[in-house]
């Protein structure tokens, strides 16, 4: 609770305590009128200077003076009663300022409690104020008691406590109601607690559950690649293990097969030698059949072995006996060699075994250290995710806050509140064309030709969005700004970005999450534009360079608005929250306003895209020249702030006035649209048509080619000149099926037309543009 109801209670415990001290005086003086003697009363009386008969009139009767003590005994009640009052007020008053104590974390959401109790406390200061004027009417009786006039006291006292029972109902009711509001404030702030700690609460258990899929997902994937990599490293180890074997095995054989190959072929070479020598002893000793000898040989190892037979029978017990233990010593010596090499082979794959195993061991630690790192790290990842949620719920916006807190403060700006003087009287044209030029001059420094500024009022009738182009410096942006401060209304210069996409980077965007809106410099312009001070005046949003971006895509809501506003407003957000702003539908869309101009400028370089074909002929296009015109410094006019109305009805009566000169135009325009079509592919479409009739007339009434300085030509052929360049020729610059001597023909094509329509001066402009696309198709 404030200091100001606190300051408030005060207040009505002083007022409480004022009223019953002039009660306390009242009943003395009327007391000690009972307890007086009338002939004491009379000379009092007659002392001060009062009549007798006033003195008969003013006798006291006792039940008078009764009736007055019980009148007084009810206000004494009165008194206690509004004290108890006072009192229960300034204990709900620090039950609701423990109640703001206790919800500080929410300080947002108690602005509409504050106003409450502001308004409750301007309540009780107006009932403070009565109960002093009750004081100061106390006091008149207190002095008419003093006088004697007993009867009009009690008369008064009666009229006092009818009132003050009526105001002390009042009150109670008044009281009672606050009471009632400020608890059910309460039980719907203790509800939105209640759904913020359950919304909290959702979240935090969604947090713990997915924390523990996370979890339970990361032991998963922990033993499966531990049990991955063990299957892999035992089934590479097994296939090592094979591979040696097979590999060793095939060595092996591969070396007893080469070994064996190696003695076959001794054996040949030693049986063809052999096999030589017995047929070179065949012939030396004249033998023919081999098979004698065969059987001769047969003969000889017959008797050979019966001379082995017959000397093993003569070798002695002891050389048999040692013979006999080396052939046993001979197995027993392989039958050791074959186990020692079949241990061999054991501890060979014991030993690959075990080199196995120590790789598997490396590389599960390797895996558990990995897994650590993986796990210190999601622990931090979780620890971070947690904070982000605790400080976006820290965080999170007061509900009762603005969606659109710039917007809202324009509403409470007096200054945009205030209309301002305007002029709803169509002005003459001419005469708005020469002062807009001398205080445009004037106010910024920058000289516009006189044709330039009436071709800038054409344009404001012919469309709601201009195109300025030409070289960087040459006052591009200074134009329009300059155009407003003449006009007395105001231009927002907004800088566009290369990375624009959509209109979201041009209006702003929603933070669904968060619940807030990002007003951009282009919202807050269109917003600025409806206020009291700007809504019947016309406003100028300039979009700087205007062609970093596609406006085709970015900009391409308010070119549908432009060709075709169907009433309906841009949507903003889903929905509005807080204190919705005074020019918006619902809180979250907003309307397009009749009274903006948007004007882009261009330059065409390197950085910059070209325009689309549907860009062009929805606007106005002006190519400012690459020199400064000189225009002599004159006193400025006095140009009026006039509204949209006005100007509006100017434009109008500038096409009432001037139609031939718009029927010329459009019968000069439809001689050259076979011709333009034939060799530029060029189509005058019905919006061109409706276009060159808003703009001619106006050019026209406005006083274009008084100063001559567009080679002699008068306003019509100023205004024609004009519009076939920027609006109708330049479609050449896309047309690349177009030749060189396409152009010409259709420059020839204009000339012959400009001299049998009698136009002054000759085209420039348009012969310019012509000029442009020869060199261009030259290369």
């Amino acid at each position: 609770m404030s200091k100001r109801s606190r300051r408030s209670g005060s207040t009505r415990e002083n007022n409480g305590t004022s009223v019953a001290r002039k009660t306390e005086a009242l009943k003395t003086l009327l007391e000690r009128a009972r307890q007086a003697d009338p002939a004491e009363v009379e000379a009092v009386m007659t002392a001060e200077g009062v009549p007798a008969a006033d003195m008969t009139a003013m006798t006291i009767e006792p039940a008078d003076v009764t009736r007055l003590g019980e009148v007084l005994d009810a206000l004494d009640m009165q008194r206690l009663a509004y004290q108890k009052c006072a009192t229960a007020a300034s204990e709900r008053e620090r039950q609701a300022e423990e109640t703001r104590k206790s919800l500080e974390e929410e300080r947002r959401s108690l602005a509409g409690e504050r106003q409450n109790l502001a308004d409750q406390q301007t309540k009780i200061q107006k009932t403070s104020l009565a109960l002093a004027a009750r004081e100061e009417q106390l006091r008149a009786l207190e002095q008419d008691a003093e006088e004697g006039f007993v009867a009009a006291a009690a008369n008064a006292h009666q009229a006092l406590t009818t009132e003050l029972t009526r105001r002390r109902d009042d009150f109670d009711r008044r009281l009672q109601e606050e009471a009632d509001a400020l608890r059910d404030d309460h039980r719907r702030r203790l509800a939105r607690l209640d759904e913020d700690r359950v919304e909290f609460q959702a979240a935090r258990d969604t947090l713990k559950a997915e924390q523990a899929e996370l979890r339970a997902a990361l032991a998963e994937a922990r033993r499966t690649q531990i049990a991955s990599e063990r299957r892999d490293a035992a089934i590479e180890a097994e296939v090592a293990a094979r591979a040696a074997a097979e590999i060793a095995a095939v060595q092996v054989e591969l070396h007893t097969t080469t070994m064996r190959a190696d003695a076959a072929e001794q054996l040949v070479d030693e049986l063809s030698a052999r096999l030589r020598r017995l047929e070179s002893d065949w012939e030396r000793y004249g033998i023919e059949d081999p098979s004698h000898i065969l059987d001769q040989l047969n003969a000889v190892k017959e008797a050979n072995r019966d001379l082995r037979d017959k000397l093993a029978t003569r070798l002695d017990d002891d050389t048999l006996d040692r013979l006999r233990r080396l052939e046993q010593q001979n197995r027993e010596l392989n039958a050791e060699r074959e186990r020692l090499g079949y241990e061999l082979e054991e501890l060979r794959g014991q030993a690959l075994a075990n080199r196995i195993s120590n790789l598997q061991v490396k590389q599960l630690a390797d895996a558990e250290q990995h897994f650590a790192i993986l796990e210190r790290g999601y622990q931090t990842r979780i620890g971070e995710l947690r904070a982000s949620v605790e400080e976006l719920y820290r965080d999170r916006p007061d509900p009762t806050s603005p969606l659109f807190p710039n917007c809202v403060a324009m509403d409470d700006d007096d200054e945009l509140n205030e209309e301002g003087v305007l002029v709803d009287e169509a002005p003459d044209l001419a005469e708005l064309a020469l002062a807009l030029q001398a205080k445009m001059f004037t106010g910024s420094d920058r000289a516009y030709r006189l044709n330039d500024v009436c071709a800038a009022l054409g344009g404001m009738h012919m469309s709601r969005l201009h195109l300025l182009e030409g070289i960087s410096g040459i006052g591009k942006t200074s134009l329009p700004k300059a155009l407003a401060r003449a006009l007395g209304t105001d231009c927002v210069v907004i800088e566009v970005q290369a990375g624009w996409r959509d209109r979201h980077d041009l209006i702003g965007h929603y933070n669904t999450f968060e619940k807030r809106f990002d007003e951009s410099e282009f919202l807050q312009a269109i917003y600025r534009a409806q206020t009291p001070r700007f809504r019947h005046r016309p406003y100028f949003i300039v979009l700087d360079e205007m062609n970093l971006s596609r406006p085709e895509q970015y900009f391409s809501v308010f070119l549908s608005k432009l060709e075709n506003n169907d009433g309906k407003p841009i949507q903003l957000a889903p929905t509005g929250l807080g204190r919705q702003p005074n020019w918006m539908v619902g809180g979250k869309a907003i309307h397009l306003p009749d009274n903006i101009w948007f004007v882009g400028t261009a330059n065409q370089d390197e950085s910059t895209l070209e325009f689309a074909d549907k860009t062009y002929n929805r606007s106005f296009v002006l190519e400012l020249p690459a020199v400064r015109p000189w225009v002599p410094r004159s006193a400025a006019h006095a140009a009026q702030p006039y509204s949209v109305t006005a100007l509006d009805q100017a434009f109008r009566g500038a096409r009432k006035t001037h139609a031939e000169a718009g029927t010329k135009a459009r019968e000069f325009v439809k001689s050259l649209r076979n011709d333009l079509y034939e060799f530029g592919r060029v189509q005058l479409g019905s919006r061109v048509e409706k276009q060159l009739e808003r703009y001619v007339p106006v050019v026209v009434a406005a006083g274009a080619g008084q100063q001559q300085d567009d080679s002699g030509q008068d306003g019509l052929a100023f205004a024609i000149d004009q519009f076939l360049s920027s609006k109708v020729l330049r479609q050449l610059r896309t047309r690349f099926e177009v030749t060189v001597e396409h152009v010409k023909k259709i420059e020839a094509s204009l000339l012959n037309e400009w001299d049998n329509g009698g136009m002054s001066g000759m085209p420039e402009r348009s012969m310019r543009t012509l000029e442009d696309a020869r060199r261009r198709l030259d290369g």
